[in-house]
């Protein structure tokens, strides 16, 4: 077992160190990171509108008015639709900061193509107007790679001195500006040409041919029962020879997760059931005490360990592991390069993800609503938030104990070693 943990890490540890290089997938991640405040903000102002508890509605409508769930979702409203546009701009802006070029005109030159292919409305009395389709979640795939496409060409026509050069002793502001004049006329007049293109097709824009042909596909795979088994997998089992797998595999997952995220939401507020199971907040109720359900783990060795070292580690680990975060009993057991406790490292989480998903098909628990959380919010707590009900909290504690049962057998092996160790046998 020690020989075949081995090999893996040889070969997963080049894989994953490039990946975790790579700049494309660095520079969406950091994205997500940089706006997630916001959507946790406007998530948080629609819990407190769709709180689950009819007596909580009648005095916020007797305190505040009936319409203070409509005024206060304004926020939530703007930020969720028109996530494509901050996207769009915060991409090209990681991108051109990893690649050391100006990068407010990436920025800005992204956005400003983004919504040149994004279609116009005619509407009466009015005017020409931005169709509001393409600008939550439904553009985020064309947002994204239209960031990483025109920063791309962006920094090629800065490399290769395409620009307009100003005299010595001009400001640097006043620089950087006229040196993007050219590479903007550029990238402007390309995405047009795009725009041009694709309006004399069936499709009439880049953003439905995209969204039919490549994002759905993607989507529908993703978030089934397979690619949320696959997800699991690849976090636990990158983890498993120490790679901090997560933000690296939800970087390349979240744009399909916020889709369905943003349909449970628009469900909830109409009063329906959200329709989908997977989301980033179905792994979040997974991730208990961190990747591998490590909490669970955790209370095991509390409640059972014999050895002093397990029973250290346990109470060192159990305050940072409420909050989901699991580095102390991960190298402290170890867990990590462990051939005995990664079994039911990448086991429990499997497992308790095909209960989960089931329980959540089948209607026994209510699926995510799509809020969002930090992930730093203890577990049970979180399950109600998510779900808005009851029923996620008690499947958490459900699959803790599920978690708990695999991990002790193979917990009391680790154990009785330690044991064996500190008696001098």
């Amino acid at each position: 077992m020690s020989t075949f943990i081995k090999k893996l890490e040889n070969k997963l540890m080049p894989i994953a160190g490039k990946l975790a290089q790579q700049p494309h997938l660095g520079a969406i991640r950091d994205a997500y990171i940089s706006f997630m405040p916001f959507i946790i903000v406007g998530s948080i102002l629609l819990v407190i509108s769709s709180f689950p508890s009819e007596h909580y509605k009648i005095f916020m409508a007797e305190t505040f008015g009936q319409n203070w769930a409509n005024t206060i979702e304004i926020p939530f409203n703007a930020i969720f639709s028109t996530m494509a546009i901050f996207i769009s701009f915060l991409v090209a802006y990681r991108l051109a900061e990893r690649y050391n070029i100006d990068r407010l005109s990436a920025g800005i030159l992204s956005l400003s193509s983004f919504l040149i292919v994004t279609p116009f409305l005619q509407i009466e009395n009015i005017g020409t107007v931005i169709s509001t389709e393409w600008l939550g979640s439904k553009g985020l795939f064309i947002a994204m790679i239209g960031a990483l496409l025109w920063t791309e060409l962006f920094t090629w026509l800065i490399r290769k001195n395409i620009v307009i050069k100003m005299p010595e002793g001009v400001p640097p502001a006043v620089q950087q500006s006229f040196a993007a004049l050219i590479p903007a006329l550029v990238i402007l007049i390309f995405a047009l040409i795009i725009r041009q293109l694709f309006a004399h097709t069936e499709y009439q824009t880049i953003h439905r041919f995209i969204y039919e042909f490549v994002a759905a596909p993607i989507r529908h795979f993703g978030t089934s029962y397979i690619g949320a088994i696959l997800t699991v997998f690849s976090i636990n089992i990158l983890w498993s020879v120490g790679i901090n797998s997560g933000s690296m595999v939800n970087g390349i997952l979240r744009p399909f997760w916020l889709e369905n995220q943003a349909e449970n939401l628009t469900a909830m507020q109409n009063g329906l059931t959200p329709p989908h199971v997977i989301t980033e907040q179905f792994f979040d109720m997974i991730w208990m005490g961190g990747s591998g359900s490590t909490l669970a783990l955790v209370l095991a060795m509390l409640i059972f360990a014999r050895s002093q070292h397990a029973k250290k580690v346990s109470r060192l680990a159990i305050g940072s592991s409420i909050f989901n975060i699991n580095e102390p009993v991960l190298f402290g057991l170890p867990v990590i390069l462990n051939p005995i406790m990664l079994i039911p490292f990448n086991l429990a989480p499997l497992i308790i993800t095909t209960v989960q998903y089931l329980a959540m098909s089948l209607e026994l628990v209510a699926t995510t609503t799509g809020v969002y959380i930090p992930w730093t919010l203890p577990p049970v707590i979180s399950g109600f938030i998510v779900t808005g009900h009851i029923s996620g909290a008690i499947i958490q504690i459900l699959n803790l104990l599920i978690a708990a049962m695999i991990y002790l057998p193979f917990f009391r092996i680790i154990d009785a070693q330690y044991r064996q160790k500190e008696q001098g046998l």
